[in-house]
């Protein structure tokens, strides 16, 4: 028997997602948040072995809010980004936008205003709160018992941020401006 407790990165991946799957889209749903409409996006396990998740609400001004998870595999991380484009012409629901190919919202010059929670909205040097602020990810451990409790922290953490999604909506228009699209994500004229 070794030092340390040991777990798989298969498994890592599995608690990741569970933890998602129970607490953050529980928690986006809350807020009005649904599964993407675009037929392209992922909503679970994607092609490089890891999980995806993109969910979307449309606000009653007509703003396009996007969240998107990804659990990747060989890593401890849940990733979260958050990114806001205005619409024109105006959108009513999401549910107009379903045979829109959704792929110009994730490229540049689109993708320069996405947003990751708890790494790209901090004021200040980098290096304090990466030490005393907590993190989407699973800490280290050294039992069964202590990867228990960090993955419940993670748990917490993330169903607290994202119950609260509309901080970091509120942090999002501190650091960027919404583009201005077309309902397939072209710069609208």
């Amino acid at each position: 028997m070794g030092l340390f407790y040991k777990v798989s990165e298969k498994d890592l991946l599995k608690i990741r997602n569970k933890i998602f799957l129970e607490k953050g889209i529980p928690s986006l749903s809350k807020n009005n948040f649904q599964k993407s409409p675009f037929p392209n996006s992922w909503y679970g396990k994607d092609d490089i072995g890891g999980y995806t998740y993109e969910m979307c609400r449309v606000t009653n001004n007509s703003y396009l809010e996007i969240v998107t998870a990804l659990i990747v595999k060989g890593d401890k991380w849940i990733k979260i980004y958050l990114n806001i484009f205005k619409l024109q012409p105006e959108l009513k629901s999401l549910s107009e936008m379903q045979s829109v190919d959704g792929i110009k919202f994730d490229l540049p010059p689109n993708s320069k205003t996405k947003m990751r929670l708890r790494s790209d909205d901090y004021k200040g040097p980098p290096l304090l709160y990466m030490l005393f602020l907590p993190e989407h990810k699973i800490k280290s451990f050294n039992s069964k018992r202590g990867l228990e409790k960090r993955t419940e922290e993670l748990g917490m953490l993330i169903e607290q941020d994202l119950v609260n999604i509309d901080s970091f909506v509120n942090r999002w228009y501190e650091l960027h401006k919404p583009n201005v699209v077309d309902w397939e994500g072209n710069k609208y004229k």
